[in-house]
Parts: C-alpha cells; structure tokens; sequence
C-alpha cells in the first residue's frame, strides 16, 4: 500500500464539505480516517464503507440502478435498509466523481476524491 493525499468534497441537500486526508491506497481500495470515521472505498466493485464506534454504513454503487446499503446503529443493534439510486459514477486516474441519491431519506449527494 501506499500512502496518497487526497481532497474529498460532499456536496449534499445544499451543503458542502471540503476536507483533505492521508489516505492509504492500493489496487483497488482507498482507505482514509476522518475525524472520528474510518472510509473504505473499494474501486473493483465501487463500494464505500463508512464506519466508527456508533455506527456502520455499507453502500454499493452501479450507474443507472438501484441498489441497496445498510446503515447499522451499533449500541441499539438497529439496522437500516437503504435504497440508493446512481445517477453516474465517474473513475479516471485522478479522479472519482459519483453522483446519487438515498432514496430512504431523499438525500442527494455528489460525492468528489481528487488524488
């Protein structure tokens, strides 16, 4: 593995987050802590796995269809089903831009790693 900077914006329901990580980065996964989340994006099969102390979330990503993801609540063992649509998703060199929409909570995000 190796060890890559990286910048992350989110833009969603009108807000966006900007933040640069160190990330570690092999064939085909990134992994990166944030503040008190640790984010694994699986570039073979575009999921990413967002997870810390209270809770887990697993979303998987395909341009054009819906899928579904989980959204664990660890202390109440509490699991929520999540149906996530991909308007497009987008892997260059450099670059990850996906696109796509929660429709559970009808959330859109916009979701940028630039390496």
């Amino acid at each position: 593995m190796s060890k890559i900077n990286i910048n992350v914006t989110i833009k969603s329901n009108g807000e966006e987050v900007e933040e640069n990580y160190l990330a570690l980065k092999n064939n085909n996964k990134i992994i990166y802590q944030e503040k008190n989340c640790k984010t694994t994006i699986d570039l073979d099969e575009f999921k990413i796995k967002r997870e810390n102390e209270e809770s887990l979330l697993e979303m998987n990503f395909i341009p054009d269809k819906e899928t579904n993801g989980r959204y664990l609540l660890k202390k109440e063992n509490s699991l929520i089903n999540l149906t996530i649509l991909t308007d497009y998703l987008i892997i260059e060199d450099n670059l990850i831009i996906l696109k796509y929409k929660v429709i559970t909570t009808n959330q859109d995000v916009i979701f940028k790693l630039k390496m």
